[in-house]
């Protein structure tokens, strides 16, 4: 009878565990980046010329503020040493603000070292998502597959246990938040490293003291080739503002 009463409060015990993992709505998810600068990079001569086989791969940290509605996304500052230069500008370090009740994303682009403000409506992305699983920060996870073009996907690995439809730089729209993100080539990893669970300041994912010389995305790809035609193309800017 007293082994029986163990194994009963054992069963009850993980069933109340379960449920609050099931019911997390608001708090912070800490990810790892990694950048195969390299790949990103491509064949762009005036900026691979910087990059080694010992520095190729970058490794930042970013948080990610949420509630029900509302989050944000931002680069965690460290006291390392960083390089300067050229190498400080071959990753972004963007701040972006999602409102899932307005359907609009803010972001505060660290754009080659100078900043401009860009709002536009969320992305419509059409995701398949799959039965592979894999777990990130504790948390079990499905594989999701967004066809960004004819031949570049995105992987994500999203957790119903987190119940907003959140993730990394601009990507939502999945049955819980995004944990893990790939691109198909391994250039950008994203991983969760820790999850907790708190209460959110929602002063902290206001962007309203923003607004003079916010673009949309298409006013922002134009006056960018326009300035820097010569060393980015129109072409990898879309592809780059389709993550948002």
């Amino acid at each position: 009878m007293e082994c029986f009463k163990r194994i009963l409060a054992t069963a009850i015990i993980a069933l109340l565990s379960t449920a609050s993992i099931a019911q997390i709505t608001s708090g912070k998810i800490i990810y790892e980046r990694r950048t195969n600068l390299k790949k990103t990079v491509g064949d762009n001569p005036r900026a691979s010329r910087f990059i080694t086989d010992e520095n190729k791969i970058r490794k930042e940290n970013f948080e990610l503020a949420f509630n029900e509605t509302s989050s944000v996304f931002e680069f965690i500052e460290n006291d390392e040493v960083e390089e300067g230069g050229m190498m400080k500008m071959l990753t972004q370090r963007n701040k972006v603000y999602q409102n899932l009740e307005d359907e609009e994303f803010f972001m505060i682009m660290n754009s080659w070292g100078q900043e401009m403000l860009l709002k536009d409506s969320l992305s419509e992305r059409t995701w398949k998502i799959t039965e592979n699983k894999r777990k990130f920060a504790g948390h079990m996870c499905r594989k999701a597959i967004w066809e960004q073009n004819d031949s570049t996907r995105i992987y994500a690995w999203f957790s119903p246990d987190i119940v907003p439809s959140i993730g990394p730089e601009g990507f939502y729209g999945l049955p819980g938040a995004i944990l893990g993100l790939a691109t198909e080539n391994g250039s950008i990893v994203y991983f969760a490293t820790e999850i907790k669970e708190e209460e959110v300041d929602k002063a902290k994912m206001d962007y309203s003291e923003y607004k003079k010389d916010i673009f949309t995305k298409e006013e922002l790809i134009i006056t960018l080739v326009k300035g820097m035609g010569q060393w980015i193309k129109r072409e990898k800017l879309e592809a780059m503002f389709s993550w948002y």
